[in-house]
Parts: structure tokens; C-alpha cells; sequence
């Protein structure tokens, strides 16, 4: 591991009861791990209260949909081998060690990331948050993927000249004016669209046109109001990035976290 990253947005307050709008409706603690930083992708999805989570998994890993994790990791890894990206891929980058107990990481991929309601209903709001992959890539970038002048790692001194490694083939860029990540929520009753919500997990200064100041990466739980989705059975999320390679494939990871959901009262 290297370095612990400074964060670049967060709430006003200090006190981490007013950072997170805890729901009361679910808050996926029924989900037990057995450790502390560990995470589980179960075979065939998972249920909570009545809401089933898609998962699709391919070996050890999350091919798309959702699994759960307590994982609380800040810093980027130096290698390339699955217990090292596990502990960043299936993280929460929080401006505190992760406080929430087991939550959800999303895999968006195609159309696997989704949940189902056995009964429709509204949903007030989800709490969602970057993983710690997608957040650092944002933040610093990386060898292959940004121009920055190559210097020496203070932290590492016998590692090579370079800004760090994503492991994302062709690598990704450290996100500048104008750049966004996006979270869209995508409702869903009897088969037929409700609506959508759409969630800037990144903004930076020039993306918001009605707040072209606003200049941030997002690195706490923030509340993503989905009741303009009215009554959904089925909610189905999509990522988008300003980062793409030449043939429209997004760079930035395609993942994000998820964590209380609060009914309509």
C-alpha cells in the first residue's frame, strides 16, 4: 500500500451522523461477514426485506450486479494480483474508516445491475458513495492514462518514476475540467419505464451548467432521491464517465457503492 488520499469533497458538518442520513427501512446489516475488510459475492444474488440484489459472478469476482462488503480502504495498491485490487475494487472511499457497517458495491455491466421488489413500491432515497478504485482513479489518475511528469514515489522509493497504476487496460486519466462519473437510476413497473434519476458521483468545475463552480469528487455517503421513479418493481442502475477511450468504452472502474434505502412514508 502506499499513501493514505486526501479527499476533495464532503459534507459541512464535522459530526458523521449529519454526513450520513441514516435510513430506517433498510440498511443491509442483515447481511452478515464473517471479518472485518472482507467482502462476499454470493452465487445466484442475494434478498433483503423483500427486494432481491441480480449478481453475476465469474470466479472469485463480480462480473456485474451486486455483492456486499465492509471494506474500508483508502490507499491504491502497487500490485496487479486479486487480494490487492480486491481491496480497492470492493471498497468505500469515505473521509472516515467506514462507519456503516456492511453495505453494497455495484458492478455495473450491461444490464446486470439491478434489484426487484416482491411488492412495488416508492423509494424514498438510496445512500451511494465511490468505490475507492473508481475514486482514486478519478483523483490521480494513472501511468498509462495521464500526462502528468513521471517523479519519484516518496512513499516507495524503489518503485519506478510514475504517476501509480489503475490495473484499467489503457489506463485513465486524472479527471480535469469539465470531467464527470454519473450513477443513473432507471425505474421500472410491470415491464414498463417510470423514469430515471441521474447522480454525479464527480463533477468537476464546468460539467454542472446551472453550477459551473462546482468542482468536487464525491467521497462520502450522499443521499440520491429516487421518488420521482413513483412506484417501481424493478430499479436497474447505469454508470456513465467523461473518460473514454477511442471507441466510446468508458475507462473510469464501472463500479459504486450502496448503502441504506428509505421507503416512501
Amino acid at each position: 500500500m502506499a499513501f493514505l488520499a486526501t479527499g476533495i469533497f464532503s459534507a459541512c458538518s464535522d459530526d458523521i451522523d449529519l454526513v450520513i442520513p441514516h435510513a430506517d427501512n433498510i440498511t443491509f446489516s442483515e447481511l452478515e461477514l464473517p471479518d472485518r475488510f472482507t467482502h462476499a459475492i454470493p452465487d445466484g444474488g442475494f434478498s433483503v426485506a423483500g427486494m432481491k440484489f441480480n449478481t453475476v459472478k465469474e470466479g472469485n469476482q463480480l462480473k456485474g450486479g451486486f455483492c456486499y462488503s465492509n471494506r474500508s480502504n483508502r490507499s491504491f495498491v502497487w500490485n496487479n494480483d486479486e487480494v490487492s485490487m480486491d481491496s480497492i475494487r470492493y471498497s468505500v472511499f469515505s473521509t472516515r474508516p467506514n462507519q456503516t457497517g456492511t453495505y453494497l458495491v455495484c458492478h455495473v455491466n450491461g444490464d446486470d445491475a439491478f434489484f426487484t421488489l416482491d411488492n412495488p413500491k416508492v423509494i424514498d432515497y438510496i445512500l451511494v458513495a465511490n468505490t475507492t478504485w473508481a475514486y482514486l482513479s478519478m483523483l490521480y489518475g494513472d501511468t498509462y492514462g495521464t500526462e502528468d511528469k513521471p517523479v519519484a514515489n516518496p512513499y516507495v522509493p524503489s518503485k519506478p518514476k510514475g504517476v501509480w497504476h489503475t490495473y484499467v487496460d489503457g489506463g485513465v486519466k486524472k479527471f480535469g475540467k469539465g470531467d464527470y462519473f454519473i450513477v443513473t437510476a432507471k425505474g421500472y413497473l410491470n415491464g414498463q419505464p417510470t423514469g430515471s434519476v441521474s447522480f454525479d458521483l464527480a463533477c468537476k468545475a464546468g460539467h454542472n451548467v446551472e453550477n459551473p463552480a462546482w468542482d468536487y469528487l464525491v467521497m462520502d455517503w450522499n443521499k440520491m432521491t429516487l421518488a420521482s421513479l413513483g412506484t417501481v418493481d424493478k430499479v436497474v442502475f447505469t454508470l456513465d464517465s467523461s473518460d473514454k477511450d477511442e471507441n466510446g468504452r468508458m475507462r473510469t472502474p464501472a463500479w459504486f457503492c450502496l448503502d441504506g434505502l428509505q421507503f416512501m412514508k
